[in-house]
């Protein structure tokens, strides 16, 4: 792939200065049920009639502000709260055409920005850094880029962030985030080897990887009052990926992109206490985003930065429409989006879903918005990304959809 030309010269000319801002991508691992995270109220008889077992009562939804037709689920109050001062909106029915349902492959296409019938070898997010970070990772770090061009924050890494050449960030553990380094050998001890260029390659990463958490120790050090909010730490851990987030943020860095997750959404069985649908398993994780997006947001207000952070959920696919039989649901298609932010657009942006008269098991929710068009919405909108490098991004031609304000 040949690096696109993105300068910050370009980005200033597009109305402020879009390279400053910082976005937080957070993977709701499993597949998230779309229905009962955004509740359809104007055809909440037909939702009952498909879910006998699942639904949420209608005297229990969460009400939004200006919106008489959908809420959201009981586990959300937070969300409600934000959402009702104007910094969360919600776009409905995004995936893509011919739905994959293995959780690998779909994470791929949503993860790649791929299209059903295609593989890809980058992360789309990745491919957005390439255009800043040219030759990445050759000269890395600099003076102009002395931060990682990305962050997982997390257990593991993410293939949204691999490059053409190679991982474009930094993987952080909150439950460890002390950075022991070994020295590393330069590459001429080995310049006669039969794989010098492999041993090269391995020991400019290792070496690259050692100047980077210079930068990340002095950030996470600094100290910080961080909300009030926040849970103990292990009771809930969006909440403390998000709170390491808000420290490296605090600390000054750079960094574009963060990656965070949340696991446990493939509620195929068990997905509410059966007798009580308000309790289970998805109103737990459901809480747990809710408490973990408002505790960071109330940092970013505590250190200035609520203006330039904006962040989005997604999951690798819905659920079907109709619950099964033990009280849980299966892989769907399309799904609601959350973004959050001062910046975002305040509402619900497409239509609800379309629930049929009869449901029959393998009925699923057809999707409005392709994913590629919400992605190719977010490098315009958000990073003043110039439509024709997005197309290089995102090959094919997207429409625009209107998440920033």
């Amino acid at each position: 792939m040949v690096p696109l030309m993105f300068d910050a010269l370009s980005a200033c000319n597009m109305g402020g200065n879009k390279q400053n801002r910082i976005f937080i991508v957070i993977q709701l691992v499993g597949g998230n049920d779309g229905l009962n995270t955004l509740i359809p109220l104007d055809s909440y008889k037909k939702f009952i009639a498909a879910r006998p077992n699942l639904f949420i009562p209608e005297n229990k939804v969460l009400p939004l502000k200006g919106f008489s037709d959908v809420a959201l689920h009981p586990s959300m109050a937070p969300v409600q709260q934000m959402f009702n001062d104007k910094q969360i909106g919600f776009v409905q029915g995004v995936g893509y055409e011919n739905q994959n349902y293995s959780h690998f492959r779909s994470a791929d296409i949503w993860i790649t920005g791929a299209e059903a019938s295609k593989v890809l070898y980058t992360g789309w997010m990745a491919r957005f850094l390439e255009t800043r970070f040219q030759k990445y990772p050759q000269g890395f770090p600099n003076v102009q880029h002395p931060d990682p061009p990305a962050i997982k924050v997390g257990d593991m890494g993410t293939f949204l962030f691999q490059g053409s050449v190679m991982d474009m960030s930094i993987v952080i553990d909150p439950a460890s985030t002390g950075f022991e380094n070994s020295e590393s050998e330069t590459a001429s001890n080995t310049a006669n080897t039969y794989a010098y260029d492999e041993v090269h390659s391995i020991q400019e990463i290792l070496q690259q990887t050692e100047r980077y958490s210079g930068v990340l120790k002095k950030a996470l050090a600094t100290s910080f009052n961080h909300s009030k909010l926040y849970p103990k730490q292990g009771e809930n851990p969006l909440a403390d990926q998000l709170k390491t987030v808000a420290k490296l943020i605090k600390g000054g860095l750079q960094t574009s992109v963060y990656h965070v997750d949340l696991k446990g959404f493939d509620t195929h069985d068990k997905q509410i206490t059966p007798g009580d649908p308000l309790r289970g398993s998805h109103a737990d994780l459901l809480q747990k985003l809710s408490q973990a997006v408002q505790c960071f947001w109330e940092d970013m207000h505590t250190i200035g930065r609520q203006d330039d952070v904006a962040g989005m959920t997604f999951s690798e696919f819905g659920r079907r429409i109709m619950s099964n039989a033990s009280c849980g649901t299966d892989h769907g298609s399309s799904q609601p989006l959350m973004f959050f932010g001062a910046g975002v657009k305040h509402g619900i942006t497409g239509h609800n879903p379309v629930i049929p008269d009869v449901v029959n098991a393998t009925d699923n929710l057809a999707w409005q918005y392709d994913h590629r068009a919400i992605y190719s919405s977010i490098l315009k909108q958000w990073f003043g990304v110039p439509g024709h490098l997005v197309s290089e991004v995102f090959p094919g031609n997207f429409p625009d959809v209107k998440i920033f304000s």
